[in-house]
């Protein structure tokens, strides 16, 4: 049964350093917390490092494979904390996590909501939102007129190192240092128009394009436009889609569904009506001898589906629901009765009941 080192980085137990090395590379770029995608995830590059920290060590994975994590466990002290996993991703990928903490704002979410119509041509929205930027006084700093000094706790790296004893001996371990927030600096007065922060809350106004055939639920990103961090880098702006529903026409996937209504003489002999579509109306021929309940197909006249390979639409579908009164008059009785009668009449039949029957 594979580890769960081996599990994490996607290699087989007889992996090469090579191919171990190769299967971090790929999983760290993708997981990395700064990474500027939907993959990033501390939680999950932190297990990753751990993994490639013992995994890439043959003698500490002469011990995984012996003894399990309990085996490595005890070397979590020289080299196995989060100060390595930094330490590694600077050897294989050239630096940048390193002393201070690289900040970026957090990711924001709005819903949109758009009607049926604008869903189907595509539509540009434009809205008020309020997102954390940086304050332009300080410069980000926090320190009024930009001025900060080094924090005395961390010396200016933004991290701390602790020792402490565990049953497999003394760890160290690496940790943002508190005094500073992991930036490494102070300010030496707060800055009065954020009050130290270094960001604070502004209203901008965005405008963005809801695609055709937007569905409920799709999701779009507008990048950097979340809230701001003090350094001046943004999280992301999620958008959220919310199509309102139309009092004639139902929506499925890429489908349109409406019901049209006729009556007994136009469902016998057939007639063409006018029916709603997410782009005005459009003429459907009711054939003669329709049922009540039938759906009729009109290829096209769905909503876009949003193909990689060109323009497509899905499908409208009309069920046909024929008008049967039920309070008769004299007149339209004895036409009915004459039916009974001569069936074979059944054409001049339905021609006087379009006439009369409404």
């Amino acid at each position: 049964m594979p580890k769960e080192y081996y599990e994490i980085l996607g290699v087989s137990e007889d992996a090469s350093q090579e191919e171990i090395k190769k299967a971090y590379r790929k999983k760290a770029k993708k997981y990395h917390p700064d990474a500027n995608s939907d993959s990033a995830d501390e939680e999950k590059f932190k297990k990753i490092n751990k993994a490639y920290d013992v995994l890439s060590d043959e003698e500490k994975r002469r011990k995984y494979d012996r003894f399990g994590e309990a085996g490595v466990n005890a070397n979590a002290g020289h080299g196995g904390g989060f100060g390595s996993f930094q330490e590694i991703f600077e050897q294989i990928f050239g630096g940048g996590m390193g002393g201070r903490r690289s900040e970026r704002g957090q990711h924001m979410k709005i819903p949109v909501t758009v009607t049926l119509e604008e869903a189907y041509q595509g539509v540009e929205k434009t809205f008020k939102v309020e997102r954390q930027k940086q304050c332009d006084a300080c410069n980000g700093s926090g320190g009024e007129g930009g001025s900060t000094t080094a924090c005395s706790t961390c010396g200016g790296r933004g991290r701390v190192q602790a020792v402490q004893r565990t049953p497999f001996g003394r760890a160290r371990t690496v940790q943002e240092c508190g005094d500073c927030g992991g930036r490494g600096d102070v300010p030496d007065t707060p800055c009065t128009d954020c009050n130290g922060e270094g960001v604070k809350k502004m209203e901008e106004t965005l405008t963005i394009d809801i695609p055709a055939g937007a569905e409920t639920g799709k999701r779009l990103r507008i990048r950097g436009k979340g809230h701001e961090a003090r350094n001046g880098d943004a999280g992301h702006l999620y958008v959220f889609v919310d199509v309102e529903d139309h009092p004639e026409l139902e929506r499925r996937e890429d489908d349109l569904f409406t019901t049209v209504r006729v009556g007994v003489g136009d469902a016998a002999l057939g007639c063409a009506v006018e029916v709603p579509t997410a782009d005005g109306f459009v003429s459907v021929t009711i054939p003669a001898g329709t049922q009540p309940g039938q759906v009729l197909r009109v290829e096209g006249k769905g909503m876009p589906t949003g193909s990689r390979f060109g323009s497509s639409y899905g499908d409208l579908y009309v069920k046909v629901d024929v008008h049967i009164p039920s309070n008769l008059s004299d007149e339209q009785e004895s036409v009915f009765e004459e039916l009974k009668e001569q069936p074979e009449n059944e054409k001049s039949f339905f021609e006087t009941v379009k006439d009369i029957v409404t």
